[in-house]
């Protein structure tokens, strides 16, 4: 079985809310060691990405750029 860790994102700029994201501990040291999010997460869709990178939801990205 495979660890995983739950981490909690920076807040929205648009909606000011944060978010909890699984990964596996590999992943989440990964990124914690500053590793491009697109290397350690290549299949993941860049929206999903960019939660992780600034906390901004998909949503909100949406609306805020359509």
């Amino acid at each position: 079985m495979t660890e995983t860790v739950t981490i909690e994102t920076r807040a929205c700029m648009f909606c000011g809310a944060s978010s909890r994201v699984e990964l596996t501990a590999r992943q989440a040291a990964a990124l914690a060691a500053r590793r491009p999010v697109q290397d350690v997460l290549p299949d993941v869709e860049p929206a999903r990405r960019e939660l992780l990178i600034s906390g901004t939801h998909p949503d909100c990205w949406a609306r805020a750029f359509g």
